[in-house]
C-alpha cells in the first residue's frame, strides 16, 4: 500500500487482488483513493507487475540522485488503464514535484483531476515499501 499525506491530501493506493497470467506480467488489482478538502475521490483501476518495477526503478533513480546539483530526467508513469498519470521531477537538491492525474471512470468523457505536489526524501523509503508489496502482492 501507498499513502502518502502532504498537507491537507491523501493518496492512498491499496492492492485489493492479483490476477495471475502465465504468458505475460500478472496484474495487481487497486483501489485509489483522493482528497482534498475539497474533493474526495475513490476508484478501482490495475497495474502490471511490469509497470510498478518501471516506476520502483526510475523512483529510485531519483532517490539515489536527490541531492546533487545534477538535473534529472523526469520519470513518467502513464498507466495501462490510463486511470492515473505521475510524472516525479527533482526541481531542487532534496525535493521532488509530483504531478498527478487521475481519471476515476474508464471512459473517454471521465472527469480529470489534476494536482502537484512536492516531496522530500523522507517520503521514499515508505514509497519503496509500498510498491514492493504491490510487486509482491499475493491474494
Amino acid at each position: 500500500m501507498i499513502d502518502i499525506i502532504c498537507g491537507s491530501r491523501q493518496l492512498k493506493i491499496t492492492p485489493y487482488e492479483r490476477e495471475n497470467n502465465p504468458d505475460y506480467y500478472d496484474w495487481i488489482n487497486v483501489w485509489i483513493e483522493f482528497s482534498i478538502p475539497e474533493l474526495k475521490t475513490q476508484f478501482k483501476t490495475a497495474f502490471t507487475v511490469y509497470e510498478l518495477i518501471q516506476l520502483k526503478s526510475g523512483i529510485e533513480y531519483i532517490y539515489r540522485n536527490i541531492i546533487s546539483a545534477s538535473e534529472l530526467p523526469t520519470v513518467n508513469f502513464d498507466s495501462l488503464e490510463k486511470m492515473i498519470i505521475f510524472s516525479f521531477k527533482k526541481i531542487y537538491p532534496g525535493q521532488v514535484e509530483v504531478n498527478l492525474v487521475l481519471r476515476p471512470e474508464d471512459h473517454a468523457d471521465s472527469i480529470r483531476v489534476n494536482d502537484t505536489f512536492y516531496l522530500d526524501q523522507s517520503y521514499f523509503p515508505a514509497l519503496f515499501s509500498g510498491l514492493d508489496e504491490m510487486i509482491n502482492w499475493q491474494n
